[in-house]
């Protein structure tokens, strides 16, 4: 990801609907799955604002590669810190009762081998839980200036928790209310692009985070409601299509 970029994510995390949206989603879907108090570790974590709604369910580890992270982090009561990336993660065997790694899998070169390394630090019948963006088709400028590698279908992120050895327990779409949008958006851009001999800016610092679009305010609050509003029906059901995938994985019992 630009270096700018991840400024703004750190910042931004908080407060922005999409990011308030996962959470409440994250931990609705958890929750059947967690025995409090449980130990966590948030890789991958950013700046921290996903590990501390897992603090619900037990003492939670963030794990980041960037000291901006930990200087996040820091700020956050009760938290723990660790300096790790998803592919060496530097904790000892079987030490967590769930390791998370949210929107993640994406930018690695080796999303199993990364999976693996996370079913290392989970115990035996431990868990292991993940979000992707979903679908090739929807690739757009967010992909590009966040560095990612693929985007999945459940499929394909279902065959990456298997060969790594891990057993699938629950895969869900979400982000499924607001996906005709974004999906139109993403396509109509695309298009623009084409149509405009495919130019795009090679300055790094020209580009613009789909997140710079929305500000605090009325319009951030509907977003991050109707976004939300997901979570009581994943509470219940699966949904079939979205802007990104949630899968909850289980270490095999020895």
């Amino acid at each position: 990801m630009e270096s700018s970029l991840y400024d703004e994510y750190v910042r931004i995390e908080d407060t922005h609907w999409w990011f308030r949206g996962r959470r409440k989603i994250i931990a609705t879907v958890l929750r059947p799955y967690l025995r409090p108090p449980a130990r966590i570790i948030d890789v991958g974590s950013g700046g921290g604002a996903v590990a501390q709604a897992l603090m619900e369910f037990g003492s939670v580890t963030a794990c980041d590669i960037d000291v901006r992270c930990a200087a996040s982090v820091a700020r956050r009561p009760g938290m723990k810190f660790a300096y790790g990336t998803a592919e060496a993660i530097p904790f000892a065997d079987g030490s967590f009762d769930l390791v998370t790694a949210f929107d993640v899998l994406e930018h690695l070169d080796d999303d199993v081998r990364a999976l693996r390394e996370m079913a290392r630090v989970v115990r035996p019948a431990g868990l292991i839980a993940v979000t992707v963006p979903a679908y090739g088709w929807m690739w757009g400028r967010q992909d590009e200036i966040s560095h990612h590698r693929r985007r999945y279908t459940g499929r394909s992120l279902r065959q990456a928790i298997t060969v790594a050895g891990l057993n699938p327990r629950r895969l869900t779409a979400f982000n499924t209310i607001l996906f005709p949008g974004i999906a139109a958006l993403r396509i109509t851009r695309r298009l623009a692009g084409r149509l405009a001999g495919g130019r795009q800016t090679s300055d790094p610092a020209g580009l613009r985070s789909d997140f710079s679009v929305t500000k605090p305010g009325p319009l951030n609050d509907l977003l991050a409601a109707t976004f939300s509003a997901e979570a009581a029906v994943l509470g219940v059901v699966d949904l079939p299509i979205g802007v990104s995938f949630l899968a909850i994985a289980e270490h095999p019992a020895s």
